[in-house]
């Protein structure tokens, strides 16, 4: 069972303000507690005593509105999830389509990050990926070179279908530089569409991240 209630999941056809003054009831009771406007959850008990909302339960509200994907971990614990630092962050990133402001949770930061690419369940991947380009010159305790050979490890066994994907996502949604990252990195499966955004890129700009590569002149990094 579901302990979180999320008052923007609840039937709308309902009232709001009988919604609202049965859920005040069920707190008063001791049936409920309130972790913030919107957000109740049924209490539970251990032999510890009384177990308080967890943050992994507390940011589903940030993810999820029913079973729809609404946001996703970003940041250092996205970093940490695909192998590049050792480190993990106590505060959390979340991207979301919409902007936000900073929260706080049992003295966890929640700082939300927002992504103009449409996030769905089935873009979740790409969009991490995208991320971790977008950031590949700042992810903590890590070498760039290094971090660079393990995301595009990853892009590489993706499906054809899969990088046509990535490619879409980041020539509408990201900066240039998460551009010619990723054409770099998948420039070697002889993609049309590589080829063509190769081209357009601007012969003047020059993407200063410390990587040696062997087509890095060809996509204006250095």
């Amino acid at each position: 069972m579901n302990r979180i209630i999320n008052t923007r999941e609840l039937d709308n056809n309902n009232s709001k303000y009988a919604i609202f003054k049965s859920l005040e009831r069920m707190v008063k009771k001791g049936e409920l507690k309130r972790a913030e406007k919107g957000l109740y959850y049924i209490p539970k008990n251990s032999i510890f005593g009384e177990l308080s909302l967890s943050i992994k339960e507390f940011i589903q509200k940030y993810l999820y509105i029913g079973d729809r994907r609404i946001g996703y971990i970003t940041g250092v614990n996205l970093f940490n999830k695909y192998g590049l630092t050792t480190q993990l962050s106590n505060s959390i990133e979340i991207a979301t389509n919409t902007r936000k402001n900073p929260r706080e949770f049992d003295g966890i930061k929640i700082k939300f990050i927002q992504n103009k690419a449409p996030i769905t369940e089935k873009n979740i991947k790409y969009l991490e990926i995208l991320d971790i380009l977008k950031n590949l010159k700042k992810i903590p305790d890590s070498n760039i070179a290094e971090s660079y050979m393990l995301i595009k490890k990853v892009i590489l066994s993706l499906a054809y279908e899969e990088i046509m994907i990535l490619l879409e996502l980041a020539e509408k949604y990201y900066t240039v530089v998460v551009l010619a990252l990723l054409g770099s990195m998948v420039e070697e499966k002889n993609i049309l569409k590589v080829g063509e955004l190769k081209k357009s890129l601007n012969k003047t700009t020059i993407f200063k991240l410390n990587l040696d590569l062997k087509n890095g002149k060809e996509w204006r990094i250095s």
